[in-house]
């Protein structure tokens, strides 16, 4: 197979994408749910998301190995969006958010550079994304 070159000055086209960055509100409306109560429509949203085709990732800004936080918020998402208007109107029904108990900034940020490996193993039923491998239930 031949190798892929290509000038580091012509590169693909950028994509428009938006951090949606959360913090906890210390003091959240009184007739807030509980923030248990809204794990499950947090992960369906952000499957929805994904599924749409508009989630680059997302997860909480934390290391446990280390125990470090980051001082930028609590957690956050990549969301593909092509204006602020339509990131705003999309991150600010993130269920928590919507409840008060999080605050969302929405920050634009120009996808340039970067790349993700995927390998996937017919034979051993693997499949790796980067450094991480995931083994498929052949049920």
């Amino acid at each position: 197979m031949a190798e892929l070159k290509q000038d580091v000055m012509h590169p693909l086209k950028h994509e428009q994408c938006y951090l949606c960055i959360m913090t906890l509100v210390e003091n959240p409306p009184a007739d807030a749910p509980p923030r248990a109560e809204l794990r499950r429509p947090h992960k369906e949203y952000m499957a929805k998301l994904e599924n749409e085709g508009r989630l680059f990732g997302a997860g909480l800004l934390k290391n446990d190995k280390e125990n470090e936080t980051a001082d930028l918020g609590y957690g956050m998402f990549i969301l593909r969006a092509e204006t602020r208007a339509e990131a705003e109107s999309i991150a600010f029904q993130e269920p928590n958010t919507k409840a008060g108990l999080r605050t969302m900034q929405v920050v634009p940020w120009l996808l340039g550079e970067g790349d993700i490996n995927i390998s996937i193993s017919f034979t051993n039923g693997t499949v790796k994304i980067d450094r991480r491998s995931y083994l498929l239930d052949n049920g």
